[in-house]
């Protein structure tokens, strides 16, 4: 009798274990680990929401303001043969692209990517772009007039705007991404002769939204910066207002989101349905009539009235893949000039 019990209380307990273990193996594969550079302002709604809708358990794992990108693409590349991100969500392109060539992205196709348009689509399937911001020239609007704004690169070179402008440090994000499209336009020389004019009359802040706050509070009228920082103070009720920073009649430069799965991601799966459930229309309407006011890539989602006119907006002809190639060259000839 004893020994019918005590097979009894051990088959139990297999299939106890068994079961525990099937219960977190299917946890295991139900969560993504979500690396992003998007402000968690944003990106932490839209993963509540994508959790609701899903199931998923989404853990964001996010980078700071002031080395935006940077800071995850340097340790997703220190991650590349172990890694522990199944999906980076880049709110900028050029990083993504370079760790596409590092070969430490993974193709993915579906409904949902083929959905947007093939200019912001990796013609592999490594990434895929939605909702652009843009690179503008903000300035206060208690200080300027919109007819007082500077409209071209090199009208900002001229010397009464001399220590009233304000950037952001072009080592970390958009700020290098912008430095990397311009050196792709205009060539090595050009560029250099540009960037060292800069560097004398601009003041470098530590990121884009420091900028935008400086310009709001006067400290700076002018500033460039991106449409998100310079929207977000402006739903505040803050003294900004943006152009387009059009470079001498080529164009604004437009940058999307990125989004891309990781190779060899621990949650392959959930990291695939994480992604497909992001390019819902639905999250690109959300981000463009959130504070950050986001362009969405799409033609057919709805926008606010205010982003009607950044639909014509001139966009700068460059291939994002030319940029991306550019960046660094772009950031070694900056920081030589940066630190004369």
């Amino acid at each position: 009798m004893l020994s019918n019990v005590a097979s009894v209380r051990a088959a139990f307990t297999l299939l106890l274990s068994a079961t525990l273990t099937l219960t977190s193996v299917a946890a295991e594969k139900d969560h993504v680990v979500v690396y992003t550079s998007v402000d968690e302002i944003l990106s932490a709604e839209i993963f509540n929401r994508i959790e609701e809708q899903t199931g998923l358990d989404i853990r964001p794992v996010y980078d700071s303001e002031a080395t935006k990108t940077t800071g995850l693409y340097l340790r997703l590349i220190e991650e590349k043969n172990r890694p522990r991100a199944d999906v980076f969500w880049n709110s900028e392109f050029s990083r993504t692209l370079l760790l596409k060539k590092e070969g430490v992205l993974a193709r993915h196709d579906s409904e949902a990517v083929r959905s947007i348009p093939e200019k912001y689509r990796d013609s592999e399937g490594y990434w895929t772009g939605l909702s652009l911001r843009a690179r503008v020239l903000a300035y206060n609007s208690d200080l300027l007039s919109a007819s007082d704004v500077p409209r071209s690169a090199t009208e900002l070179l001229d010397p009464k705007w001399k220590g009233k402008i304000a950037w952001a440090n072009p080592m970390f994000g958009t700020t290098g991404t912008h430095c990397g499209a311009l050196l792709a336009v205009l060539g090595e020389g050009v560029f250099t002769n540009l960037v060292g004019s800069w560097a004398d009359q601009f003041h470098e802040l530590p990121s884009n939204g420091q900028v935008a706050n400086f310009v709001a509070r006067g400290t700076f009228p002018l500033g460039i910066t991106d449409t998100d920082d310079v929207w977000r103070l402006r739903a505040s009720g803050r003294p900004i207002d943006h152009v387009p920073f059009d470079f001498d009649g080529r164009g604004t430069l437009l940058i999307p989101n990125t989004v891309a799965l990781i190779k060899g991601a621990p949650n392959e799966g959930p990291g695939r349905r994480f992604i497909d459930a992001l390019f819902d229309p639905q999250v690109e309407r959300f981000l463009a009539f959130s504070t950050s006011r986001q362009l969405p890539v799409r033609p057919d989602v709805e926008i606010p009235d205010e982003l009607e006119p950044w639909r014509s907006v001139p966009s700068l002809d460059v291939r994002y893949e030319d940029v991306a190639e550019n960046v660094d060259q772009a950031l070694k000839i900056t920081r030589k000039i940066l630190l004369k």
